[in-house]
This record gives structure tokens, C-alpha cells and sequence, in this order.
């Protein structure tokens, strides 16, 4: 598989669109790998701080409704 960017073989995947980078082109980003609430009705996240991101997607901070799942 070859960079999104550049064409050149590819040395990972964005985690959040699965687009492939390089090493070159590869960024990192914080994602959010699980959320959860404690037993005293504290919300906690299991955090990746470094995660692989190719620059071109653009993950959206807030949620969005799927209104045709219900």
C-alpha cells in the first residue's frame, strides 16, 4: 500500500479514516479509545496520546446523531 500524500510505500494507518502514510507524512493525534463511568458517576477515557494521523481527515470533537439507526 503506498502514502495517501506522496505515493511512496506506506509505513502505518490513520486510525481514524484508514487512509496509509509514510513515515514522512505521518502525524500523531489524540484519540479517545473507550469512555466509562466509575462506580462513584465519575466519566473516565482511555486516552491513545499518540496516535496515527494522516493530516487529512478531520475527526470531529463533538458526537453527531445517527438518526437512521434507531
Amino acid at each position: 500500500m503506498n502514502c495517501w500524500k506522496c505515493d511512496r510505500p506506506a509505513h502505518g494507518i490513520c486510525c481514524f479514516c484508514g487512509r496509509a502514510v509514510c513515515k514522512e507524512h505521518a502525524q500523531t493525534l489524540v484519540r479517545i479509545a473507550h469512555i466509562y463511568h466509575t462506580r462513584d458517576g465519575k466519566h473516565m477515557a482511555l486516552v491513545v496520546p499518540d496516535a496515527l494521523y494522516c493530516g487529512e481527515c478531520q475527526p470531529r470533537q463533538d458526537p453527531i446523531e445517527l438518526e437512521s439507526l434507531e
